[in-house]
């Protein structure tokens, strides 16, 4: 084999496979996974280019995303070990519209929490029973686009069935501390809802929040963002204990 050629082979292992779908007229839905970046930005920085060529002359935008990062942990070790990150990123050709930012939501008071908490604990509850009965639809209806990325119902549902599967059946579920935050910097205007939580399951138990969003007080909160931690039962205790402390909010 010549040196050419296998520089270019070399060159193709490392790129990784950008996967293009239609997303209706002039849109596109992109996927890509590589093992050599962990931050999902910067991945989707790599698909400017094939972005650019689909679109042409036109121009594009990015629009909604989301990603999928595989972590382990080896037994014996608290070293939390990265695997593949996936991206799937919405692409639309053409310039993107003018953004109009919504007015600040009201400033929530102490009272205002107290009052919103047992609604926040009742749609986190009632989003887990949905997954944990089967009744995809269900829960797929309180996700926002921000945390599917604009995926189908039946891609969305595949994805979180395949995450059931390497939990096992859930014995325990608890909900932990609630926070509220008014028109956080850096993202747009409205209340947020944190939720905290762990769960056990048969095969890995689990911990991580959930963030649901609502603009202004008359609409609805929907859950926008969960961040999840997996502990795998043959984790010995002195892992365990680490990489809860770590990682989970000890209830």
């Amino acid at each position: 084999m010549s040196l050419m050629l296998f520089a270019v082979l070399a060159s193709l292992q490392a790129s990784p496979q950008i996967l293009t779908e239609s997303n209706g007229p002039g849109a596109w839905r992109m996927t890509i996974t590589a093992k050599d970046e962990t931050d999902p930005l910067r991945l989707a920085e790599r698909l400017r280019p094939r972005a650019a060529e689909l679109c042409g002359a036109a121009g594009y935008h990015f629009g909604r995303y989301t990603f999928d990062l595989e972590q382990s942990v080896a037994k014996g070790s608290t070293e939390v070990e990265n695997g593949p990150l996936t991206v799937v990123q919405n692409v639309t050709c053409g310039p993107a519209a003018p953004v109009v930012a919504p007015a600040p939501a009201p400033i929530l008071s102490e009272a205002d929490t107290l009052t919103l908490n047992p609604r926040l604990t009742a749609l986190s509850d009632a989003y887990f029973a949905a997954l944990d009965g089967g009744r995809y639809g269900d829960a797929f209806a309180m996700v926002d686009k921000a945390m599917t990325g604009g995926a189908s119902l039946e891609d969305w549902t595949a994805r979180v069935r395949a995450q059931q599967e390497s939990l096992g059946a859930t014995t325990e579920r608890q909900i932990g501390r609630l926070t509220w935050y008014s028109n956080p910097p850096g993202a747009p205007a409205g209340h947020y809802g944190a939720v905290d939580y762990v769960a056990s399951h048969t095969l890995q138990d689990e911990c991580g929040y959930q963030i649901w969003y609502r603009p202004a007080p008359d609409a609805d909160l929907r859950l926008i963002r969960q961040e999840t931690t997996f502990l795998p039962h043959d984790l010995d205790a002195t892992t365990r204990a680490t990489l809860r402390q770590a990682h989970c909010i000890l209830l």
